[in-house]
């Protein structure tokens, strides 16, 4: 089952001279990773990423800018999982627990004879 990648500079030739050879390769890999998913629920997590991934490609103007937006990506990810992990879980699903409300009680002011008494 578990596939290694060719040498490096036969894949530096390929994106040199091949690189319809190499996408073909890398939508194949990418495939097995997500076919081979323990769950569906992961299956189709990894299908949405890979999704956003082909975005950010077809919307760069070049290699070097789809490298760095879905590096973009990958460190908002990462910072996301940062803060989950350093901060205090929030209950998202009880809003009143998150926008606490109380009813404010008047008392009357007191007197000064009645401070005195006290």
């Amino acid at each position: 089952m578990r596939r290694t990648l060719p040498a490096f500079d036969v894949l530096v030739n390929m994106a040199r001279n091949e690189p319809g050879r190499l996408e073909t390769l890398r939508q194949k890999l990418t495939r097995r990773v997500i076919n081979n998913a323990l769950t569906d629920e992961k299956k189709r997590r990894l299908e949405g990423l890979q999704f956003q991934v082909d975005m950010e490609r077809r919307r760069a103007g070049s290699p070097l800018a789809a490298t760095i937006r879905i590096s973009e990506m990958m460190c908002h990810s990462l910072a996301d999982l940062h803060k989950s992990m350093v901060t205090p879980l929030v209950e998202e699903t009880n809003p009143a627990k998150q926008n606490p409300t109380a009813d404010v009680l008047c008392f009357p002011a007191f007197t000064k004879e009645q401070s005195r008494n006290v």
